[in-house]
């Protein structure tokens, strides 16, 4: 049996009525916006902020997002809710914090994929152990029940399917309400010397309860190969600029279908894309692209792996740049490789027909088959000028320090 449920045996005081709070948090009033955001934040027109990790040249590592989760998990109080989905989990800051606060009251469940890659499941894994001993509510490691041989995701049920997210949620952090935390970013040590994203909405009442009911979704191992066509499969937000789409999905192309969204040219528009893996199993998305760049917008595309028939679809296009992040010095800093994990696309322009639109795509959705079809991924779409600021000026970081070097199918142009 592949699955594994660890709960608490003592009983919360109170433990009815917190559940009321962290599961029915539409009857509750919204209240004022947190002052402890981002200086820019009152002029925004709902309360998100984006943390990035940035690795220095050398490997030293950035825990800037690691540390976000930190601060998130140390600010809930007694009775209220810690919900996370995690594919790889190995450092145990987290965990710890994690812990930490199962401790005071809050109630605490985690989802997990059931090896992360061989990661959770290692002998040695610091992290594991802190969170089997941490008395959480709910510890569910996936890949057991109806799954197919060889899956260890929560709902994709093929033979390669994974939990992929890196999604958390907090009833209450600090002054903060439903907080909903979504990153590129796996909770390893080598993640802090790779570039990663993380976006943070809160305030945001309806779309907290969306991820309250994926997380359910998932905590049931709710198997479905087509999860996006389903009640949760994806999600509008009604009272801010939030989309989020899941995966598994049957049939069409997400990025894609978004990406023909930008359907016309106004001076300055632009696509910048990093992403960790763009692969040829992905060829509308490509294609998408290449329209983009023909009607006179701006593209960049900065990555770790592309396919050579994605790249050959790219390469030489009108108004499209390729830059390949490949690090070739790990033998001068402890064989740490700073490279490219984020899984981001920042556009301005005219999309789906209105002209000046501000958008980015981020979350842990890679360019690759297996990322739409197979996997447990989240993608959100935000609209939010502070974030839209932030996520610009990191891809102009990673464009500006991207090495090209020793390429994969030729596929390196400076």
């Amino acid at each position: 049996m592949r699955m594994l449920r660890v709960r608490r045996t003592q009983l919360r005081v109170g433990l009815a009525s917190c559940a009321a709070v962290g599961l029915l948090a539409t009857t509750l009033p919204t209240p004022p916006v947190a002052a402890a955001q981002p200086s820019s934040a009152a002029a925004d027109p709902f309360s998100a902020y984006a943390r990035f990790n940035v690795p220095a040249e050398d490997g030293t590592r950035d825990r800037t997002i690691e540390d976000e989760l930190v601060r998130l998990a140390d600010g809930a109080p007694a009775g209220g809710y810690i919900r996370g989905l995690m594919y790889s989990w190995s450092s145990p800051v987290v965990a710890e914090a994690l812990k930490r606060a199962a401790a005071r009251g809050v109630i605490v469940r985690v989802v997990l994929d059931e090896t992360g890659g061989g990661v959770n499941t290692g002998a040695d894994n610091a992290a594991m152990a802190v969170l089997r001993s941490a008395n959480l509510d709910d510890l569910v490691i996936c890949g057991g029940g109806s799954a197919v041989a060889g899956s260890t995701a929560c709902i994709g049920n093929r033979s390669n399917s994974i939990n992929h997210n890196k999604v958390f949620t907090f009833s209450t952090s600090g002054t903060m309400k439903r907080v909903v935390f979504v990153s590129s970013q796996n909770l390893t040590f080598t993640q802090n010397n790779l570039f990663n994203s993380a976006l943070v909405v809160h305030e945001d009442y309806e779309l907290y309860d969306h991820f309250t009911a994926y997380f359910n979704d998932m905590r049931a191992q709710r198997k479905n190969n087509d999860y996006f066509n389903t009640a949760n499969g994806y999600y509008k937000s009604p009272t801010t600029a939030v989309t989020v789409y899941h995966s598994p999905r049957a049939g069409s192309d997400t990025l894609a279908n978004r990406l023909a969204e930008v359907n016309a040219y106004e001076s300055g528009c632009s696509v910048d894309v990093a992403h960790a893996q763009f692969t040829d199993a992905r060829p509308e998305v490509a294609a998408e692209l290449r329209r983009i760049g023909r009607l006179g917008c701006r593209v960049r595309v900065v990555y770790g792996s592309m396919g050579s028939t994605a790249y050959a679809t790219l390469n030489g296009q009108p108004n499209v740049s390729l830059k390949k992040y490949h690090d070739a010095e790990t033998s001068n800093y402890d064989g740490r490789v700073v490279t490219l994990h984020s899984k981001n696309i920042v556009i301005r322009g005219t999309f789906a027909g209105v002209a000046g639109r501000s958008v980015v795509f981020t979350g842990s959705h890679n360019i690759t088959d297996p990322a739409l079809t197979d996997h447990d991924e989240t993608l959100v779409k935000i609209e939010h000028p502070t974030v839209w600021n932030d996520f610009h000026g990191n891809f102009e970081t990673v464009w500006s320090r991207a090495k090209c070097v020793n390429p994969d199918n030729g596929s390196c142009t400076t």
